[in-house]
């Protein structure tokens, strides 16, 4: 049996966020394959505010990254290196952020595995033609067969569980950083980041090279904008620091997303905390997320109707109530999510 310490805590109310009163004092090795970098500062930023909400609930974490940038080498070195580290230190559990980390996290016999799928583990990858690829295809065949063997699976959103059967999972989504997130005068924050105040602004949170995000579909439907509204500005995003995009996000007037598929967006939920209007295609949890949101409209992915919805969204006003409709899903209420889990594996031990 695992000894664990219980630890009462005083209760704390931070928004519509209640800490829970006890958990347990566990070692935690987070295995990933997406985390920030001087690089490549917005990679895998939700990973590591997760493991910041854990650590600051009292867990002891520590992250092991695999270099995915370097293919199939990378991983295949992952597997020693991630077992000479637990050789050298215990974990009570090894939490793996999308399936193929989990395929490599359950590479040992000394910790039980937690596996988050994400999305593209569990729905695959596109190419340059908007086509799903084989090696996609290849990486969800390998995250399905580490889910069968996973101690426990959390899917980000209800339609990534159908795709882990027979194997059960929880439904975790990403949580935001409500005090990083937060509504600002526009003003400032134009101001802020060198924006003039004679535009209405498209905001797109994505590298445009990302086939899956399907940056041209925006371009189309921001230029037909431009017929009846000729100071529209589209401005991608991405590649920047992470405490920047709450600037962009209040300096813009409405956020737009494409993608081909999404589970659960994190800048859905992020542009939901600083209030700002959004158009997006029905993916992922998307609808549930701005159902009776003001300002926010799902859309069909083609230009004209992303033009139309895009129009309304402008002509509608700046400001929505989408930051009550994810104060439920702060860092320390999903944290206190997951510590659930690896308490309920805890007790099974």
């Amino acid at each position: 049996r695992l000894d664990c310490q219980v630890v009462f805590m005083t209760t704390v109310y931070c928004g519509a966020t209640i800490v829970p009163e006890r958990y347990c004092k566990l070692r935690i090795l987070i295995v990933t394959a997406m985390y920030p970098t001087k690089e490549q500062p917005s990679y895998g930023t939700f990973v590591e505010e997760q493991v910041e909400s854990l650590r600051s609930a009292g867990i002891e974490v520590d992250v092991f990254c695999i270099n995915g940038s370097d293919g199939i080498r990378g991983y295949w070195v992952a597997i020693q290196e991630m077992r000479d580290m637990m050789r050298a230190k215990p974990y009570d559990i090894v939490h793996a952020h999308y399936g193929l980390s989990g395929a490599i996290a359950r590479m040992q016999n000394y910790s039980p595995v937690v596996i988050t799928f994400h999305g593209s583990d569990l729905l695959g990858e596109v190419g340059e033609k908007y086509q799903y690829t084989l090696i996609g295809v290849i990486k969800m065949i390998s995250s399905w067969l580490a889910g069968l063997v996973a101690a426990k699976c959390i899917v980000v959103a209800d339609l990534l569980k159908p795709k882990l059967w027979p194997q059960s999972a929880v439904t975790i989504p990403m949580g935001v950083d409500l005090s990083l997130f937060r509504p600002m005068n526009a003003q400032y924050a134009r101001e802020k980041l060198g924006l003039t105040h004679d535009k209405q602004r498209v905001l797109f949170v994505a590298n445009p090279s990302n086939p899956i995000k399907r940056f041209d579909i925006v371009q189309t439907a921001v230029d037909l904008l431009r017929e009846i509204k000729p100071d529209i500005e589209l401005l991608p995003v991405y590649n920047i620091p992470h405490e920047l995009v709450p600037l962009y996000m209040n300096a813009c007037d409405v956020l737009v997303l494409t993608s081909m598929h999404e589970a659960s967006p994190c800048v859905i939920k992020e542009a939901l905390a600083c209030n700002l209007p959004i158009v997006s295609v029905d993916v992922g949890d998307v609808a549930k997320r701005i159902d009776e949101v003001s300002g926010c409209y799902l859309c069909e992915r083609t230009p004209e109707d992303i033009s139309t919805k895009l129009n309304q969204a402008l002509n509608g006003g700046r400001s929505t109530n989408g930051r009550d409709k994810v104060r439920h899903l702060s860092l320390q209420n999903i944290a206190q999510e997951v510590l659930t889990v690896y308490q309920d594996l805890v007790n099974l031990a």
